[in-house]
């Protein structure tokens, strides 16, 4: 496995050693796959500040857990849908969310995903709940945008393109060093590589 570049969310410093050319073939790509022409664009020009937030394309975002005052910034930045992937169980959970999120005037979804032990119909519920909203603009967050990225790493790759390479170190960059952090969490290498072979259309 490539280790990862890590880019903004992570480091705080840009990615001034990927070429322009790169970074635009891999939003060009991801965009096609998944933007949906008619779905709210969001803008990022107001979330710099969420925590590990990651701008895929001008649908799709992912981050770790916002603050309380942020989900009215996420509103009016056009997102639509919240899908929060953190346990209600957990410390991270965030109990007022569902009511913060709805009375902001955004959809809310919550599927618990144990950071342990994340499973196949963890992802399959997410690419249902996906699947559901291809028309919204959409916020996938959990803790430190970890699940987030890895099920919409997931997600990508039921959508025909090729994951490899640019795309996978660009939507799992919140990871860090990929290599070695599949190395300390195997269950989520395990998680991934059963999904895409489950999902692989080759």
């Amino acid at each position: 496995m490539n280790s990862l570049i890590n880019d903004k969310a992570t480091s705080g410093k840009p990615l001034k050693h990927r070429t322009k050319g790169a970074i635009a073939m891999t939003m060009m790509i991801t965009a096609l796959a998944l933007v949906n022409p008619v779905a709210a664009e969001i803008n990022p020009a107001q979330l710099a500040d969420i925590k590990a937030i990651k701008i895929n394309n001008n649908q799709v975002i992912t981050a770790g857990l916002p603050t309380s005052s942020e989900f009215e910034t996420l509103k009016q930045a056009g997102v639509e849908v919240v899908i929060n992937l953190i346990p209600t169980n957990n410390p991270n959970f965030l109990a007022e969310e569902p009511e913060l999120v709805n009375d902001s005037g955004m959809k809310y979804e919550n599927i618990e995903v144990d950071w342990q032990q994340p499973t196949i119909e963890n992802v399959e519920l997410f690419f249902s709940v996906m699947e559901q909203n291809n028309d919204k603009s959409i916020l996938v967050h959990c803790a430190a945008n970890y699940r987030a990225s890895a099920f919409y790493y997931l997600y990508l790759a039921t959508q025909g393109i090729d994951v490899s390479g640019e795309v996978l170190e660009d939507t799992l960059s919140p990871w860090g060093d990929l290599q070695q952090s599949f190395e300390k969490y195997p269950q989520w290498q395990a998680l991934i590589e059963q999904v895409k072979q489950k999902y692989s259309t080759k």
